[in-house]
């Protein structure tokens, strides 16, 4: 199961050119003045491989997903942890949409949800956070 799991993620991480460094997701968001969504996972996390399977690697979710930084995060590492307490991250999977210009969330979705609630949160912080190519 645990390598299924780091299989998926690396297959997410490379379909969707996703960072699980930071700082790199960081500067490259305040770059090209786009916000970030941090996705945090567990390693031995059911939910998350449903999530990764199912939904994330569906193209229409990974189209929406482009007009962010994905940084991927696995919230028992160093910076998972630091991050996951900054956005009081109930557990995993949960993306937290966050404007690095303002150092501000712009909101966070808890648990593996169905793609199309999915696709629906991320419109609304599309339009929250102006973006227009959303």
């Amino acid at each position: 199961m645990k390598l299924v799991l780091i299989i998926l993620v690396g297959l997410s991480l490379a379909v969707a050119g996703w960072f699980n460094n930071v700082k790199e997701g960081l500067e490259i968001a305040k770059k090209e003045n786009r916000p970030v969504a941090f996705y945090f996972y567990g390693s031995h996390c059911p939910y998350c491989a449903q999530m990764e399977e199912f939904v994330l690697n569906q193209e229409d979710v990974q189209k929406k997903l482009n007009n962010f930084v994905v940084i991927s995060l696995n919230i028992s590492s160093d910076d998972g942890s630091k991050w996951a307490r900054k956005f009081g991250v109930p557990g995993v999977p949960t993306i937290v949409f966050y404007d690095p210009k303002q150092d501000k969330a712009l909101g966070a979705i808890f648990g593996s949800r169905p793609r199309g609630e999915i696709l629906n949160y991320i419109n609304n912080i599309c339009r929250k956070a102006n973006l227009k190519t959303c």
